[in-house]
């Protein structure tokens, strides 16, 4: 005699609630997927401000002490119609860190392309007369902006900024004309999800949502942020030399 064995099979209702349990368990995990990820580009993006940091200290190291002088707007490459005659830190960098303007060292991995997103301080140098700033002039050093992300919409082209005045990407993005490192508050957004990156003058990174009055200053001996600096003016003390 034979007999009738029932297949084990889910119903359909059944087949509903395993569903619905691993989308559940999905809307839960890509959130810390992202954060994850985004955690690893903003650590990444440390990495590459410290090697840029690093390469500054050593090309002062060979040039008594300087930074590399910093100048108008370039292309890379060179010749393109928006480029300007002068001096460009990314090329002067090239013996301390490798590559050139292009190198993916100068590109965040947060952005949402392949573009230089790093800059160079020289407000304090510019509106002090100097066309570089000296390392030795640094008394604050582990408050120092010396460089960082790039949250200034209005120096990207579009689609990725609101550029109006340039359809390209500098070459070799300074702070002496305009605040490039933006915060919320002041019409720039984050980089990262946790903020943005800032590369200190004794190389240590730091990332903040905020402008801190307490752990960062554009002026070497004073703490004032890149707004006040450039409303306070030249320093009242003796010009230094030119590199």
């Amino acid at each position: 005699m034979l007999r009738k064995h029932r297949v084990a099979a889910f119903s359909l209702v059944e087949l509903l609630v395993v569903i619905a349990i691993i989308g559940f368990l999905i809307a839960l995990l890509l959130p810390a997927v992202r954060m994850a990820r985004e955690s690893a580009k903003r650590v990444k993006c440390a990495s590459q401000l410290r090697q840029v940091g690093m390469a500054f200290h050593a090309y002062a190291n060979d040039n008594k002490g300087w930074l590399p002088a910093f100048s108008g707007w370039h292309t890379w490459p060179a010749g393109q119609s928006e480029d300007s005659p002068g001096p460009v830190w990314t090329v002067e960098l090239t013996p301390y860190i490798g590559g050139d303007p292009d190198s993916p060292v100068y590109n965040c991995p947060s952005f949402p392309t392949s573009c230089r997103n790093y800059f160079m301080c020289a407000l304090w140098a510019s509106i002090n007369g100097k066309q570089a700033t000296q390392l030795a002039g640094i008394k604050m050093t582990s408050r120092f902006v010396l460089s960082g992300d790039i949250t200034q919409p209005g120096v990207y082209p579009a689609p990725y900024g609101t550029s109006h005045d340039h359809t390209t990407v500098d070459a070799d993005y300074s702070d002496e004309g305009e605040q490039l490192l933006c915060f919320p508050e002041d019409g720039g957004f984050a980089m990262h999800l946790g903020g943005n990156n800032v590369l200190f003058d004794d190389l240590h990174v730091g990332v903040f949502k905020h402008f801190s009055q307490d752990l960062m200053t554009f002026h070497p001996q004073q703490m004032l942020s890149w707004s006040e600096l450039r409303a306070a003016g030249p320093d009242s003390q003796s010009p230094q030399p030119q590199p």
